[in-house]
């Protein structure tokens, strides 16, 4: 599959209660503001924050992802395909600056900090190396032992970092969960999105594993991954 077809079709089946989106409108209120969605990828939560927000820019760096957003215009969504670092450093301010499930760069605490005003707000939203979901690929055997010991460090730094370069106004701790129709299907989508992320080589044995993984998760005919959520909401 190509890499935008895999993307949607694991986006498809995330979520599916729209936990993040419900608790982002719960506490941050759009109605005529301006919000910069860093590392939008397909615009998972920035088209249904369109119908909220004043304006919206969805930033992501991938070229990929523009035939995507050319397919699905809306008026007060603006798709720009530039590097994170480089757009930050532009002098535009937005109200409430959206930053969910990144690769950390600690540069962003600087950066994002350039595109506030003393009233942004800044959400933050990452998942937990600890959920049911994430412990997939460790599950497989089939790339090397501390694999991510690096990210997941680079991350709790980051958590930790945040509420001492920002003011804490909202921390909490919330599960999704990944939920697929039946396991033929999560077979493919899991399998389809751990070769696009980590370019791994299948084998016999990794995929009796996966779909054993899999069983264990069935709920009926369905398969239901758990997925653990930090979300934050800081200011200036």
């Amino acid at each position: 599959m190509k890499f935008l077809d895999v993307f949607i079709e694991d986006c498809r089946y995330y979520d599916p209660k729209n936990i993040e989106l419900k608790t982002i409108l719960k506490y941050v209120k759009l109605r005529g503001k301006t919000l910069l969605d860093v590392g939008t990828g397909i615009g998972r939560l920035s088209f249904p924050l369109s119908k909220y927000a004043k304006e919206i820019v969805s930033l992501d760096k991938d070229k990929r992802f523009l035939e995507y957003f050319r397919g699905k215009k809306r008026k007060n969504l603006s798709f720009i395909n530039q590097n994170a670092e480089k757009y930050l450093k532009k002098d535009k301010k937005f109200d409430v600056i959206l930053l969910a499930w990144p690769t950390i760069n600690f540069k962003f605490i600087k950066l994002i900090k350039n595109v506030m005003h003393k009233n942004s707000l800044f959400i933050f939203i990452t998942c937990d190396n600890n959920s049911d979901y994430e412990i997939i690929i460790n599950k497989l055997d089939i790339i090397k032992k501390n694999y991510f010991g690096k990210d997941i460090k680079n991350k709790i730094k980051f958590i930790k970092e945040i509420p001492r370069r920002f003011r804490l106004i909202i921390k909490k701790k919330f599960s999704t969960e990944y939920l697929y129709p039946n396991e033929k299907i999560a077979f493919r989508v899991i399998k389809n999105g751990l070769m696009l992320w980590f370019k791994i080589k299948w084998n016999k044995n990794a995929e009796e594993k996966l779909k054993k993984i899999i069983d264990k998760h069935k709920i009926g005919k369905k398969v239901r991954f758990k997925e653990r959520i930090y979300f934050y909401i800081l200011k200036k």
